[in-house]
């Protein structure tokens, strides 16, 4: 069943309670859920650069390292001025750091607690730069 269907039944089921005819509207996205999409496209196309790159010099023996470079200095310092040393520090861990060569993942550990902190994607690392933000601002 389609997500109109769905919408459908549930204005269908509103109707007969309410006795009336209803409207329903697709809830509009706040400030900060456009803010983390942003944050997560910016992620996941870092990384799928940073892939690249890599692949390229892996596979083919050719190096987009030095062509790379001022577009990666230039986004790092975007990062720069919009996040804190800790949320930057937690980004770059995860967009060059996490992901071994050999595939396997490096995780995150609550030193007091030895929990599993989750951090295998880019909303587990918006969450994460939340919560420093949070600690900043109290």
């Amino acid at each position: 069943m389609s997500k109109k269907d769905n919408v459908d039944k549930i204005k269908s089921y509103i109707d007969e309670v309410l006795g009336a005819k209803s409207s329903l509207k697709e809830k509009l996205p706040t400030k900060l859920s456009l803010k983390k999409d942003l944050f997560c496209d910016m992620l996941k196309d870092l990384q799928f650069a940073n892939d690249r790159t890599l692949g390229m010099k892996h596979d083919y023996k050719i190096n987009m390292m030095d062509y790379d470079d001022p577009f990666y200095t230039a986004i790092e310092n975007l990062i720069k001025l919009h996040f804190s040393q800790e949320q930057q520090n937690i980004i770059n861990w995860w967009l060059y750091d996490k992901f071994l060569p050999t595939g396997e993942m490096l995780v995150l550990t609550n030193k007091d607690t030895e929990e599993i902190i989750p951090s295998d994607t880019p909303e587990d690392i918006w969450d994460l730069v939340q919560e420093h933000e949070k600690k900043n601002t109290k």
